[in-house]
């Protein structure tokens, strides 16, 4: 089920919960991916805060997420015919994502920290494109189940939050050895996500965004909605600098001020 289908869910509060999940899903699928780019593209003290603050947003957001779900939405789910394969399936990648973080979260090198990122990103990016698509629909559905009360337990995700690191502000987490090559500013191309999760995919790379730093978002056309809501999202502290205007695409420089 694409993500701009309908979803016959059984109660409008089941369908606005399915609705809020998939949205905290694109929010960390689009950190991820703009942690993987920063990683990429940082040097010396730079690449130690990007460590440092993509640590952090593992154990304290993705973590505690994937836990709460596989406890709210997984295991519940495993008691219907229709949704317990899917849940097992699920379940059964846990260990999967468990190592994945933990050499991330352990990486001493850019080397080592780049690789985990991206194995992370993509084993998050399953698990929710499965969930978004299959399992949370099948829940929503189940007129036996309230999807709303299930969503209600879960963490908030932080959203809104920067990506800000301390010099000195440690988390406990190896931090990564420095390259020689200049920083590069991470690219978000939004033509190819799906526009019902556009915006929320959005948010969530530029709360991977330090004070200081930017991102480029490639798009469309000029996404002026978007930069209203980014800019109330981050308190005013959203700087905007285009630097292509069409026809093709639009190359905007997002800055955190």
């Amino acid at each position: 089920m694409a993500t701009s289908e309908v979803v016959m869910a059984t109660t409008a509060e089941d369908a606005a919960a399915l609705e809020d999940l998939r949205a905290r899903h694109a929010e960390i699928n689009g950190r991820l991916a703009a942690l993987v780019e920063s990683l990429i593209g940082a040097a010396g003290a730079s690449l130690s805060a990007v460590h440092r603050d993509g640590a952090d947003f593992v154990a304290s957001t993705l973590l505690p997420l994937l836990a709460a779900e596989n406890g709210e939405l997984y295991a519940p789910a495993r008691a219907s015919g229709r949704t317990r394969l899917f849940a097992d399936a699920a379940l059964a990648a846990v260990t999967l994502l468990e190592v994945e973080a933990d050499r991330f979260l352990r990486a001493e090198d850019q080397a080592r920290a780049i690789a985990a990122a991206e194995g992370l990103r993509v084993l998050v990016a399953a698990r929710f494109a499965a969930a978004d698509e299959l399992l949370v629909p099948a829940v929503a559905a189940d007129p036996a189940t309230s999807l709303a009360e299930l969503v209600a337990k879960l963490p908030e995700s932080g959203s809104g939050a920067s990506g800000e690191v301390n010099g000195g502000a440690g988390h406990g987490h190896g931090g990564c050895s420095c390259g020689e090559h200049d920083d590069e500013v991470p690219e978000l191309d939004v033509r190819t996500i799906p526009h019902a999760i556009r915006h929320a995919t959005v948010f969530g790379a530029f709360d991977a965004v330090p004070s200081g730093g930017s991102m480029m978002l490639i798009a469309h056309h000029d996404p002026i909605p978007l930069l209203h809501q980014l800019q109330e999202r981050s308190g005013g502290r959203l700087q905007v600098d285009y630097e292509e205007r069409g026809p093709e695409a639009w190359r905007l420089r997002l800055s955190r001020v």
